[in-house]
């Protein structure tokens, strides 16, 4: 799933996360679907429900056809068992208004929504050096990143693309060795600057290495790239954590976004050395077709988080700490007339509950869990798609950032940390 987030001035290609919700989602193999969403149009909001023929002719890459049925799903209202305060226990961070990350700077509307602190994390991206004059350059930008991050108390997580300002990196280069000496001039340098191993964070290397939005999806490939990143990261600072983050849906190819099926993970990461990776993240966001077209749902986070797949990988890799990676939209398509389709409140809502569930499951398994929330707004763009919960110019009238506040209130009941990302503004 590509999407191409806004970065740190100065780098290039913009990351990917979800191009997978524009381009089109092959079927879910392996998935069973509880429910689909469909949102038909601007004006009418509807929650499919997939019968278990639907479900079989999905499975058989049959199309799923809109139903109009809609269930029940939790109302957008107070009640007595749900609070729409975020929480009263963690502080704000003072004087984010003055930092120079657009992440940082938006974080002030969350904590002013919130009225409190909120996240333990946020990300941002960073694009990996070919050469030794790229690595010392990119140096200097993500020390300074860095640096800020630790001035505000706020852990950075950061995914490490395989891009430069002119393209793509060659995975087939990466993994034979033509990088080797950009990656550890890179990482020495962020060192020498005086960065410490705790003001790194948490590094992602070759994020969604699974889905075809760079030169090869091969587990091998993935693997090697991934344990070169984190040897050298390692090296320089051993007190860093690293993880890997993987789709829920594995392609064939890395030019084709046919064949995406739901498949286990192990061959991505049984090839990494034990004790390199501290945590496994699982990336999964909702889908459905544009209005008055036909083409199947991915349901609901049941089906687009296969936390099953995630635990399986966590195991081999004898880690503890898995994250979610995830949100939800309120527009898509939104600059292409006739095909905009839109959410509820209730419709994000009932989703934002099924990924707290999720994560209560792996909880309930051992795992130590956290969910990365992405939430710009970007339908201005190519993605066209609208992941916010308000505008800065109704922040107080939002009926989305409700659902927000609920969304981080049932994370802190339960004991699951919220990272972020968000650097719209």
């Amino acid at each position: 799933m590509t999407l191409k987030i806004k970065r740190h001035p100065g780098y290039g290609r913009k990351l990917t996360v979800i191009t997978l919700l524009l381009t089109g989602l092959a079927t879910l193999v392996g998935a069973p679907l509880s429910y689909a969403f469909t949102a038909t149009s601007p004006s009418q909001d509807t929650i499919a429900v997939v019968s278990s023929a639907a479900k079989k002719d999905l499975e058989a890459n049959s199309v799923v056809k809109k139903q109009t049925k809609t269930p029940k799903v939790a109302a957008a209202t107070p009640s007595a068992s749900r609070s729409a305060d975020c929480t009263s226990a963690v502080k704000t961070h003072s004087g984010l208004t003055a930092a120079t990350s657009p992440q940082l700077k938006k974080l002030v509307q969350y904590e002013r929504v919130c009225v409190s602190g909120i996240v333990s994390q946020v990300s941002f991206f960073v694009p990996t050096p070919t050469s030794e004059q790229e690595a010392r350059d990119y140096a200097r930008d993500t020390t300074a990143q860095l640096r800020e991050f630790s001035t505000y108390g706020i852990s950075p997580l950061v995914f490490f693309e395989p891009t430069t300002p002119t393209g793509l990196v060659s995975l087939a280069n990466y993994r034979a060795g033509a990088y080797d000496t950009a990656l550890d001039t890179y990482f020495a340098a962020i060192k020498a600057a005086g960065i410490t191993d705790t003001q790194m964070g948490t590094w992602v290397p070759l994020p969604e290495g699974n889905i075809p939005v760079w030169t090869s999806v091969h587990p091998d490939d993935f693997a090697a790239c991934v344990t070169k990143a984190v040897t050298y990261q390692k090296k320089h600072f051993p007190g860093s954590k690293a993880s890997v983050m993987l789709d829920t849906l594995s392609y064939p190819g890395a030019n084709s976004w046919s064949g995406g099926r739901a498949v286990s993970f192990l061959p991505y990461v049984r090839p990494i050395p034990a004790g390199l990776i501290d945590s496994v993240g699982l990336q999964g966001f909702p889908w459905s077709p544009a209005a008055n077209e036909s083409g199947p749902t991915n349901g609901g986070p049941r089906e687009y988080l296969r936390i099953d797949l995630a635990a399986e990988a966590a195991r081999v890799l004898h880690v503890k700490d898995v994250w979610l990676n995830t949100g939800t939209f309120g527009t898509r398509y939104a600059n292409q007339s006739g095909r905009q389709i839109t959410a509820s409140t209730d419709q994000r809502l009932a989703q934002l509950t099924g990924v707290v569930a999720q994560a209560g499951v792996l909880q309930g398994q051992g795992f130590s869990v956290a969910v990365h929330l992405f939430a710009e707004d970007k339908s201005g763009v190519n993605e066209a798609t609208d992941w916010s919960y308000w505008k800065s110019s109704n922040v107080s009238t939002s009926r989305d950032a409700y659902v927000f506040r609920i969304f981080v209130h049932d994370l802190q009941a339960a004991g699951i940390p919220l990272w972020l990302f968000d650097a719209g503004q």
